[in-house]
Formats: C-alpha cells, structure tokens, sequence
C-alpha cells in the first residue's frame, strides 16, 4: 500500500538536528519504506543525514510518502509529529528563538587584556578564571591495512561507536533531572547521528577496503561536515559542528587519544574551546559552567542551543588565534554583546561584576512578572494572554503566566493529520483548552487556510496571489462542510470554560453576517438534538487594511476586535511577508501600519468594545506604551514574552495585583 500526503512543517526551524532525529527514530517503527520528498529531492526518512539534507525549513511544504502493510499508521503519527503535534512537537518551547541572537556589534574597549570579538550564543555576563579546552587536532596519515585485519578493524570501529553512544545515554540520564528539554534532545539527536547509516556505512565500506577505521573516519566525516557547511542556510550549515564533532571524539577513541582532563573542571569557570561540539559538553559538569567562548559555532549550533537551556552567557566564532587562547587565565565575557576581554585588570573585573551583577537583577525583575496582573495608570487589566496552536502548549503558557489564549490557530490541528479531524476530536481538544484556562478566557481563531498555510485535498485551484486569494472565512463560508463541524464543535466545548470565537481575514460586513448566521445555525441544530452548548463572544480579527479601515461600521456586529499585526503590516505595505527581500517594509512600526492600528483601535472604543493585538507587536515593549494609549486591553504574544510584557504594562501604569 503506498500513501501520500502534503504536510507542511510546522517543527521550530524545520527539520534540523533534533527533530530530524526523532523524525528517523519514528520511521524507523514502521517495516514500510518512508520518504520525505521535497520539490525533486527524495530521502529516506529513516536516516538523520539525509532528512537535514533536504534543509527542510519551517512552514515549507513536503510531500511524505509511505509504502508498505503499515503505511496508514506510519502517515497519521508522522504527520502529525511534522504538523507540529505528536510525540516532542512543541520540543522548541525550550529554546530560545534564534532570531534574537544575531550578531552583535563590539561594545566599547573595557581596557584590560586583548579584546576578543564574536557572536552573541547565549545572552548574559560572566567573569572569572578560564578553563583552557583545546585538543590535539592534527589528523591521522592513512594506513593500509591487510585483508586478515579487517574483521577486527570493523569490529574495533564499531565499538567506538557504543562508546561513544554509552557516554551519550549517560550524559542524557545525568542531565534529564537537572536541565530543560532542549540539552537532553540535543545529546539524543547527537547519537542517532552518529549511528547514521549514511556516516557508518561508508566508514565500513572504506574499512573494508583496508583502510584503517580511524582515518576511515576522518575522511568519510569530514567530507560528510564539508556538504553541511555548503548548504546556503545558516542554520543547516551549523550541523557541520555536529558532524566533526562525532568524527573527533570517534577517531580519538580510536587512535586512544587523551582528552584535557575535564574532571580537572573542579570550580565554577568559563570554559574556553576551539571547535566545541555537543559531545564535548555532553561530558562537562555544567553547574560549574559560568561561560563559553569558543571560536567556532555559531547562534544556531548546538552549543549555543544548550548554553542557553542552562542559562549559560556564552560568546561563539570569536575571532582570535587558538595560540592566543592557550595562554589564558581569565576573562570577562559578555554574551549579550558578543565579546571578551583576555585576562581583565582588576578595573575590568569590576565592571564586569558591575555588569552582572545588574544583568542578573534585570532578569529576576522581568521573572516575577510572570504571574501578576498588570493594570494601567486608569486601573485598566490588561490581559497578557498567549498565541498557542495545539493543546500541548498549554502547560508552557500557564507557566510562563498566561491570563488566558488571545490566539488559538486551529488550522495546525487540520494540517497535522493524515485526515481531516472530526467533529468530536475538535470538541477534545477545544475542551481541554478551555478547562485548563477556565475562568480565564480563550480566544480560538476558526479554521485559517490558504496564503502560507495550504490544506491538502481542501485548497482551491493555484492562485498567482494566494495571500490575497481563496482563504480565511471566505474559504470557510464556501465550505459549510468544513465550516459547519468546526463551529458545531466549539459551540459544545462553550460548556468547559470562557470562550471567545474569532473570524479571520474578514473585509466586509457580509462576511461577519455570514459567518454569525452559520454559527446560529449551528446552535440550533445542536440544541434540537438536544446537545448542551455554551455561551461565547463573537469576534474578528483585523488584518486587512479594509477591515481597519471600516471598524467603527464592523464593531456594530460583533462582540471585540483582535489586530493581528502581522497580516496587517503585509497588506498595509504591499509587502509579503516571506519574501526576505521585503523585510524593511515588514515593520509594523511604519506610520501607515500604526494609523491602520489605531484606526481599529478608535473604532472599537467607540462602539463599546475590547480590542486585543495578537500580531508580533503584542510582545513589543517599544509598541505596548502605545497600544495602551489607544485603549488595548489584551496583548497575546509567544509564552516566552509574556513576562517581560506584563513587565512593560505594569511600568507604563501603577501598580501591580498578585495572580
């Protein structure tokens, strides 16, 4: 039986390590073969290599393929993990988001030693004595081995191999209590790497071509690094560390090299390396990790990834000679800037702590936001609620001290599947968002398809302008069959808490009559087959110019407004948003953007009515003082803004109420 489906990526930066890894591990379930295709590019999605090859990024579509007695079951858990659902789906959560690491601009001299200039990986001030880590890199000449010692050569290979995954599984277990998720996943994507066929095999092949394993090794993994650091994605390109990191610790087992002694990492220092891979700190006391400089990796790699989940400031690619690095004692490190100073007077030192010092203090300011309820200077709440697109998120939000869900996308719940959900498991997972949040409100976005979000098997023909196409409500109300089920479904879940339902990509006042009158529909048909339903508010979500526009017409119909900024900037400034080329105009600071958002925003007001912003401005601490101004009274962001936005409300008013 062969299966095929369209799935589109809805995984945090597409199918890089991690995910890559549990995608194979997945597959690797199921006797059919599976294949991720994408454009004409197949891989077998039972091999970690090959599926990052593809460069699958998130948000782009691919075709999975299934052929096989198992095939059916292999589609519907696979896409649903690819869909952003399943098994380690919101595994991202624990990360944060790379674009807010990008290089830094060196900061002023600090006086001291030499200057060292890199990358922000991890954000953060350290200061203190340095713990040199720099090996023995220099590579093995190729020896000729006779046919009689291959069987003991592949054996010897192999064995480096289960050592070197023991030291993962142990690195994984001693971790799991004491870190976030992001470290544990990352040691686990390392060592389904590192038993990848696509690197095992040819070292065997060349292995038994009487070539000795470890310059088999060498060889065969760095040429596999090589084709990762050509890939024109940075973070893609980033998986090359991972690469020679498992050809080095591979072919130090086997040519019985020594590393520098890491239990001599008895205090709190800051670890200084050259190339430093994730096997590297899977063998490191990372409670005594005060810093990381390094002058490889990058923002995305895999060190940064877990410099982070522990909090860890950390400067990568420094810019400087590893002879210079040899002779250092201390430093003083700035990872929120990207820089280091080599050995600081005590001048430096001082400010250095200084920095710190206020740093540490500035973090602990914008934690205890998480669970109050800020209120303006008038005494307006304002609900700081969150953007979630399945029930898995949930904990993740309440933690972070979500006043409710502004935004629930329901369209990631319809991509996930093999099949389109029913009535009934949309009632499950709408009443379990509702029950986790109540009383607090959650706002659920009915069915969002077409722009960047196709549906397979519902989409309409090919549009040459999708974003302005068939999608939103006007796909919905042409589809009462799609519409009718979804809209049935959240009437029921009404019961289990505080919900509001909200319209998307509407541009007329027929499209809001439209869409109440199929939910009254609804509602009847339920309460005739004597069905109990609940009790909701009705809202739209502003996003085109149109709708900002004729607010003060459409907040006669409906019950609130929630701008969602991103569409609105796109349409506003004729600018897609996907389109990189197109980033300056994507600013929803632009005065156009602004007047279309305060437009909204005085039409609301004037009817009576809340108006909330689920767009990126919600979380923009430059942007809340203003949004507050015009009478916002609920911003939903990502969870990991939630506290420094409270933060940003509470400053722009008085006082603060406990949660």
């Amino acid at each position: 039986m062969i299966l095929e489906q369209r799935v589109t990526v809805m995984l945090d930066e597409g199918l890089h390590a991690r995910p890559a890894a549990r995608l194979a591990q997945m597959a690797k379930t199921f006797a059919s073969q599976v294949d991720i295709v994408k454009g004409d590019r197949t891989a077998n999605a039972k091999s970690t290599v090959k599926i990052m090859l593809l460069t699958v990024k998130e948000g782009e579509e691919i075709l999975l393929r299934a052929d096989g007695a198992d095939a059916p079951a292999a589609m519907s858990e696979l896409c649903a993990f690819l869909g952003g659902g399943g098994a380690n789906g919101t595994m991202a959560q624990a990360e944060t988001k790379v674009e807010t690491l990008a290089e830094a601009a060196p900061g002023p001299a600090e006086g001291g030693g030499e200057r060292i200039t890199g990358v922000c990986g991890s954000e953060g001030v350290a200061v203190g004595p340095a713990f040199v880590y720099l090996l023995d890199r220099t590579m093995p000449a190729p020896r000729r081995i006779v046919p009689s010692e291959v069987e003991a050569e592949l054996l010897r290979f192999r064995n480096a191999v289960l050592t070197l995954c023991r030291a993962l599984d142990e690195a994984t277990v001693q971790e799991a209590d004491g870190a976030a998720a992001a470290d544990v996943q990352v040691f686990a994507a390392i060592r389904e790497l590192a038993q990848d066929v696509e690197l095992v095999g040819p070292i065997e092949e060349r292995i038994a071509a009487c070539q000795d394993a470890a310059s088999a090794t060498f060889d065969v993994g760095l040429a596999l690094a090589d084709r990762f650091a050509g890939i024109d994605d940075a973070y893609f390109r980033t998986r090359a560390d991972d690469l020679r990191g498992i050809t080095r610790r591979l072919g130090d087992i086997l040519l019985g090299r020594r590393d520098v002694d890491l239990g001599a990492f008895s205090e709190p220092s800051i670890l200084v390396a050259g190339e430093l891979s994730a096997l590297d700190l899977a063998r490191l006391p990372m409670h005594l990790v005060t810093g990381l400089l390094t002058t490889e990796g990058g923002p995305t790699s895999h060190v940064a990834i877990i410099a982070r989940a522990f909090g860890v400031p950390a400067v990568v690619g420094a810019r400087v000679a590893i002879d210079a690095l040899r002779a250092v004692r201390s430093l003083a490190l700035d990872g929120t800037a990207g820089y280091a100073i080599a050995d600081p007077d005590a001048e430096t030192q001082a400010r250095f702590r200084q920095k710190k010092a206020e740093a540490d203090e500035a973090r602990q300011a914008v934690e205890r936001f998480a669970h109050v309820e800020p209120r303006t200077r008038d005494g307006r709440l304002i609900e700081v609620a969150a953007n979630i697109g399945s029930a898995a998120e949930v904990d993740a939000a309440l933690s972070s001290g979500a006043m409710g869900v502004g935004l629930f996308r329901t369209e990631f719940m319809f991509m996930r599947g093999a099949s389109l959900p029913s009535e009934q498991e949309q009632y499950r997972t709408y009443a379990k968002v509702l029950s986790a949040f109540a009383p607090r409100p959650v706002v659920i976005r009915t069915l969002d398809i077409g722009g960047d979000k196709p549906l397979s098997g519902v989409s309409g023909e090919a549009e040459a302008n999708p974003f302005l196409g068939w999608r939103g409500i006007r796909m919905c109300l042409d589809q009462p069959d799609l519409f009718d089920p979804q809209l049935r479904a959240l009437l029921r879940a009404a019961v289990h808490g505080r919900l509001r339902i909200m319209f998307p990509m509407i541009s007329d006042i027929s499209e809001v009559l439209a869409a109440k009158a199929s939910l009254a529909a609804c509602r009847a048909a339920l309460e005739a087959e004597g069905q109990d339903t609940g009790p909701v508010e009705v809202g739209i979500m502003i996003e085109t110019p149109a709708a900002a526009l004729c607010a003060r017409e459409l907040a006669g119909h409906v019950d609130f407004f929630s701008i969602g900024t991103n569409d609105l900037t796109q349409y506003t400034m004729a600018a897609d948003r996907t389109n990189a080329r197109l980033a300056r105009l994507n600013r929803v600071d632009h005065p156009a953007v602004l007047r279309m958002i305060e437009l909204a925003c005085a039409g609301a007001l004037e009817a009576g009515i809340w108006v909330g912003v689920c767009g990126e401005a919600a979380g923009d601490v430059a942007l809340i003082p203003k949004l507050l101004g015009w009478g916002v009274t609920e911003l939903s962001m990502s969870v990991s803004l939630i506290p420094r936005a409270k933060k940003a409300v509470v400053e722009y008013g008085q006082g603060v109420a406990a949660a």
